[in-house]
């Protein structure tokens, strides 16, 4: 064998691995690299109080008193609206296409945590960086009328939502507009259930000059929400006003519900309890209303697998918390071809169709004003609806495209309502993981099990270099064609359980739960969305059938039952080094924790580059065959001499 070159050809290998899988972390480095500016300190999670209480609370306010807003609850409040969560492609509220198309902007008098200024918040990165050092707030006051302008002369800090319309318009036509102000809905609730948990109070401030604003800004983006910051005088407490609660099984703070908050596609088989769909609906309405009132929003509820609850069509009565049946059968599938055929509707156990009134709303002085607002409250109530299934671990997303007329039709709207959202909401392996008992060990399992797939293909990885393999014991060099089974188990033991398909022990010797996941994985990998999350799930999917060539093939070479073995061996390790390269991209987009995995990504990698040069640090031993024919030519030469 020619070392020198079968070296290089590791070498070329080895880079190609590095580069490919630092594929999976450069989102990272390039987010941590943005503008610089005032960093603000990490947002909290366990700090404030629990979301069921604060979804009871939460309200705009007209008596704002002064306050002092010091840097760490700004940096709670900015985070809340537009802050980075499941890594650099996700934030705190939901996003058509991922366009974002919102800024925050703080106008602040100055403490001794903060300058006063304008700032802009940079969500990459968690800053602010300074937009004008000149304006303050008096110099808005002229923008806004009665109370409002009251409203904001007595505080010292106040948030403004302004919008990038052609960001989602560019995509989405004229329908991006609507999106727009949905998604300023979703960032208005958290801003609501933020400050509640912060003990501070706010006022919903829609109605002003958008143009005199933008002049004193000297900017294009559009002011659509001004929040002033003040106090109340009271503390948050937990009041009962009649409605339904499982605050026993929602014990989830305000901070936490807002960074478990994701879209979710993938749903499981099953039945959602009754009264946590019941808590949903009942807490999901409770929302500060910012015009009209509840007569103006219609909540259907299609319901499929709900323990307790016949299949069918309801309507949610605000007033007194009840579903009223309007009619029975399975309406998800008819619900799905009316919303462009997305296969989560009818997967999950139950959709939910937001409409407003749209009659109502051409009848005020100024119609385009009131649906911009209707808009918000529409979105304020799909964001409690993602935050309470964040908080009972099930899955939900919020679709706005569809066939209008069709799904009024499918949940046979009131006259002149116009459906704005469908919501599926669906089980995930989280759910199933809380509400069981050996949740601990599963977790565990879980987790082991993805060590496992991960550590053996790094060993078979480095006991195919030939400078470590010709220094092992002949009888333990096919060791790294053993490993290959040990990633390929690793990896369904980790994905049926993080997938629902095994949720205690007894479920592995079922035939079912291989079953389903067979069918999961082939559905997972044609219905996976253009989000980086989704292509880290890709990564992982393709390197299921990649793992499996490579425990056979090593069972193959380890018997010495293939022929061809050298380029058989080559493909062999070919694949290694592929597999691995899929799992650390999946390990980095899908895990919680994006820098450490890097990090450790890095030092792995590091130490396995020192290990490889010191071991070329020494001669290569002689081998027998070698020091043979060195014994026969020198006798050779002997006897011709």
């Amino acid at each position: 064998m020619n070392w020198q070159g079968h070296r290089k050809a590791f070498a070329v290998l080895y880079v190609a691995f590095i580069l490919i899988a630092s594929m999976s972390i450069v989102q990272i480095t390039f987010y941590l690299t943005e503008i610089s500016g005032t960093q603000l300190p990490n947002p909290g999670y366990s700090e404030g109080i629990l979301l069921t209480s604060a979804m009871e609370q939460c309200k705009s306010s007209g008596d704002l008193r002064y306050t002092e807003v010091d840097v760490q609850q700004i940096s709670q409040l900015v985070w809340a609206m537009q802050g980075l969560t499941h890594g650099p492609g996700f934030r705190t509220v939901p996003s058509a296409g991922g366009t974002y198309p919102l800024e925050i902007l703080l106008l602040h008098e100055g403490n001794s945590t903060l300058s006063e200024g304008c700032y802009y918040y940079i969500p990459q990165g968690h800053q602010l960086q300074v937009a004008s050092s000149s304006c303050n707030l008096t110099d808005f006051l002229p923008v806004f009328d009665g109370e409002d302008q009251e409203a904001i002369a007595n505080v010292s800090t106040v948030f403004v939502i302004l919008a990038d319309y052609t960001r989602t318009t560019t995509r989405y036509g004229n329908r991006g507009i609507q999106y727009v102000h949905l998604e300023v809905g979703h960032a208005i609730q958290n801003f609501l259930l933020q400050t509640t948990s912060l003990s501070l109070s706010t006022r919903v401030v829609t109605n002003f000059s958008h143009s005199d604003f933008q002049n004193i800004m000297d900017t294009n983006l559009e002011p659509l929400v001004v929040l002033p910051l003040g106090s109340n005088g009271q503390s948050p407490t937990i009041p009962w006003n009649g409605r339904f609660s499982l605050a026993e099984e929602d014990e989830i703070t305000v901070e936490q519900a807002i960074a478990k908050r994701e879209s979710i596609r993938d749903y499981l088989n099953g039945s959602i309890p009754f009264p946590v769909l019941l808590d949903i609906l009942n807490q999901s309405t409770a929302i500060a209303h910012l015009i009209g009132s509840d007569s103006q929003l219609d909540f259907r509820a299609v319901a499929g697998e709900v323990q307790n609850l016949t299949t069918g069509l309801y309507d949610f009565n605000q007033e007194d918390c009840s579903l009223d049946r309007v009619s029975s059968g399975d309406l998800r599938p008819s619900l799905r071809s009316a919303g462009l055929d997305q296969q989560w509707i009818e997967n999950a156990q139950l959709d939910i169709v937001i409409s407003v009134d749209s009659a109502w709303i051409d009848q005020q002085s100024d119609p385009t004003f009131c649906h911009q607002v209707m808009m918000f409250e529409v979105g304020m109530m799909a964001q409690n609806v993602y935050l309470k299934c964040a908080a009972y671990g099930l899955g939900t997303v919020v679709i706005g495209a569809f066939y209008e007329n069709e799904v009024s039709q499918v949940v046979e709207t009131v006259a002149d309502f116009k459906p704005i959202y469908i919501m599926p909401i669906g089980l995930t392996s989280e759910f199933y993981l809380e509400t069981e008992d050996n949740q601990l060990q599963m977790t565990v399992l879980a987790r082991a099990s993805g060590v496992l797939a991960f550590v053996p293909l790094y060993c078979s990885l480095y006991l195919s270099v030939p400078t470590i393999k010709r220094r092992l014991p002949k009888r333990i060099r096919p060791l790294h064609c053993i490993l290959g089974i040990m990633p390929l188990l690793g990896l369904v033991v980790h994905s049926m359980i993080l997938h629902g398909h095994v949720r205690n022990f007894s479920d592995f010797l079922s035939i079912n739960s291989y079953v389903s996941a067979l069918f999961h994985f082939i559905s997972g990998i044609t219905s996976l969305p253009a989000t980086p999350y989704a292509f880290g799930q890709f990564a992982a999917y393709l390197s299921v059938p990649l793992t499996a060539f490579v425990a056979l093939s090593g069972i193959g070479l380890a018997l010495r039952r293939v022929k061809r073995k050298k380029l058989f061996r080559k493909v062999h390790t070919f694949a290694v080094f592929l597999s691995l390269a899929l799992l650390v991209i999946h390990i980095s987009i899908c895990g919680v924790y994006f820098i450490r995995n890097a990090v450790i990504f890095i030092l792995i990698n590091a130490m396995a580059v020192v290990l490889y040069g010191l071991l070329h640090r020494y001669p290569r031993p002689a081998r027998e065959s070698d020091e043979t024919k060195t014994i026969a030519v020198d006798m050779h030469w002997s006897k011709t001499t």
